[in-house]
């Protein structure tokens, strides 16, 4: 996997040289020296759906979230906390490195997290009844990936393509790699941000198979054994903000996925499309 970044990076570079040939590539990274950092404190209500079966079952209503969420940036390292998208919680922060930075590309090192995970036995507990086709699965970590991220940046759009392999901190962990391609356009009006994103993802066997695979150990009578394929993802985003005074900014958001068909085949997805809505409030510190 790490020859494929490396052949990623130098494709890219190859690719941006030729775009710009009356532009020299510059062969120094660009660093901003300044300590800078801005920390937020979320508010919000968030109403989610899900591709496994029987996790609705669970839920109890809007779920209130409260987060901190903290944006850091020194000598080319960075924590972004995704804050302008519907589904931050769930992306959590992001660390990376900046190996080169031009007026309108760069090139980063990443380390996030790319599918979240969930837990059937707390799923079951909260919904306080029996859920079948959750009794008796494993806890499914979130996968975390370390890759290459290289960003083309526009008037007021950005596009960005990770190339990342997960990094699995146990034996119990995601394994596997992917491709994840996103672009957001901003539409000023008046007082708002109008974010328009969408993403395509692709998802290799291993990582498919963490999440929606069953083991021989898992299998019950109605829950075979499967073994999971790789797919694609495609996900559209609006995600608004808007001032309401000097200290605190209203958002909403919703966000809707689509999987390819063959994620269906596994005996615990029950649907090829998950959403999310949310509405909330930001305080800047």
């Amino acid at each position: 996997m790490f020859k494929q970044l490396i052949y990623l990076a130098l494709l890219l570079l190859s690719v941006n040289s030729l775009a710009n040939e009356k532009k020299p590539l510059k062969q120094t990274t660009v660093f901003n020296e300044t300590f800078s950092w801005q920390g937020q404190l979320g508010f919000s209500l968030s109403k989610s759906t899900f591709i496994i079966d029987g996790i609705e079952e669970a839920d109890l209503g809007n779920n209130l979230n409260i987060s901190l969420l903290f944006d850091v940036y020194y000598k080319g390292f960075f924590i972004q906390s995704n804050h302008r998208r519907a589904d931050s919680l769930k992306l959590g922060a992001e660390l990376g490195y900046q190996l080169i930075v031009e007026d309108d590309w760069e090139l980063d090192i990443i380390h996030k997290s790319y599918f979240g995970g969930f837990n059937p036995e707390d799923i079951i507990a909260r919904a306080d009844k029996e859920i079948p086709i959750l009794a008796g699965l494993k806890q499914r970590d979130s996968a975390n990936g370390l890759g290459l991220r290289y960003s083309r940046y526009y008037q007021e759009s950005i596009l960005s393509v990770d190339v990342a392999a997960i990094t699995p901190f146990s034996d119990d962990s995601a394994s596997g790699w992917l491709i994840n391609a996103f672009y957001s356009h901003i539409v000023p009006y008046r007082n708002w941000d109008i974010y328009l994103n969408t993403s395509v993802t692709y998802y290799s066997e291993d990582v498919i198979d963490y999440y929606t695979g069953v083991d021989a150990s898992e299998v019950s009578p109605i829950r075979e054994k499967y073994k999971g394929e790789h797919a694609l993802r495609a996900q559209f985003e609006i995600f608004a903000q808007r001032p309401i005074s000097r200290s605190w900014t209203f958002n909403a958001g919703l966000s809707h996925s689509f999987y390819t068909a063959n994620i269906k085949n596994s005996p615990i997805v029950d649907s090829q499309g998950a959403s999310q809505i949310m509405v909330g409030v930001l305080y800047v510190f």
